[in-house]
């Protein structure tokens, strides 16, 4: 009786593992499931570690802003007068294509316009 029963659940297994290969093979290849490969080399998973050990040669995106602060200038000028003024000091950071930081780099940027403003040149 066992045997009756592990002999028909076979062959029913068998005819649905077969039907479902059909059918699988019958779909068209852009429609099936297929993701492309994970790029697992050292450039992308360790971007910092790459970029400092120069395996990698990455394109630089641009620049991002990591640091803003407000500071107080003090400036002496060439007669001995002192000028305090408001700037701010901002710190960049190069961004690189595969997710690596380069290196920093700060401006200092007055906050209000400067009181003495250039000729203007007239032609």
């Amino acid at each position: 009786m066992n045997r009756l029963i592990l002999t028909l659940a076979f062959v029913f297994a068998g005819t649905t593992f077969s039907s479902a290969a059909e059918q699988y093979y019958n779909i068209e290849p852009q429609l099936k499931c297929h993701y492309p490969r994970k790029n697992r080399g050292i450039c992308n998973n360790c971007p910092n570690f790459s970029r400092r050990t120069n395996i990698c040669d990455p394109t630089l995106m641009g620049h991002i802003e990591w640091c803003r602060e407000d500071v107080n200038i003090t400036e002496r000028d060439d007669c001995g007068n002192y000028q305090t003024y408001d700037a701010v000091v901002v710190t960049y950071r190069e961004v690189f294509e595969n997710g690596a930081w380069g290196d920093k780099f700060r401006r200092t940027y007055r906050k209000d316009p400067t009181l003495i403003t250039p000729r203007v040149l007239y032609k």
